[in-house]
């Protein structure tokens, strides 16, 4: 168990996490960095991120790497084809293009460019949610998931997209 002891005064609750969940956070927050350093010049936004994945080649988008990432959010925010109350709490806004999104998830939209902005805007909110504080707002629970899968999608496309695109 990681020693938190000195931050649980200040975030109730972190010291219970378990030591999978403080790992995930670890590598989200490591991978988030150099991609939003790395691809996004280190000025995130929904804009860039669409900008950027729109100048990959396609054959690199069109493995099968995305697959596991894009169902496992479908499986997250739909039910019944239409998004749940999970996907409200991503607090897409506006820029964030919500109406991408919801159909890339629900398969309305199954262009492989569209489905890895998709999938990225989500990862996107993950961020934001968790550095601007929402996520703290119920101490972190049922995110292990969420943010192991954001963490492994960044790092596949660190691996798989050339620096710089």
């Amino acid at each position: 168990m990681v020693q938190l002891a000195d931050i649980e005064k200040v975030a109730p609750g972190v010291e219970s996490l378990s030591t999978e969940e403080h790992e995930a956070l670890q590598r989200f927050t490591l991978l988030w960095t150099l991609f939003e350093a790395q691809i996004l010049g280190s000025n995130a936004s929904v804009r860039k991120i669409s900008e950027k994945v729109e100048r990959i080649d396609p054959e690199i988008i069109n493995g099968d790497w995305l697959t596991e990432h894009l169902d496992y959010f479908s499986n997250r925010y739909i039910d019944g084809g239409n998004t749940n109350y999970r996907f409200e709490k991503l607090h897409l806004r506006t820029n964030d293009n919500p109406d991408l999104v919801r159909a890339v998830l629900t398969g309305d939209n199954a262009d492989p460019a569209s489905q890895l902005i998709g999938c990225l805007t989500i990862v996107y909110r993950f961020r934001n949610n968790f550095f601007h504080g929402i996520k703290w707002a119920y101490g972190l629970q049922d995110q292990l998931e969420n943010f192991t899968h954001s963490a492994s999608l960044l790092r596949k496309f660190l691996e798989k997209v050339p620096n710089g695109i």
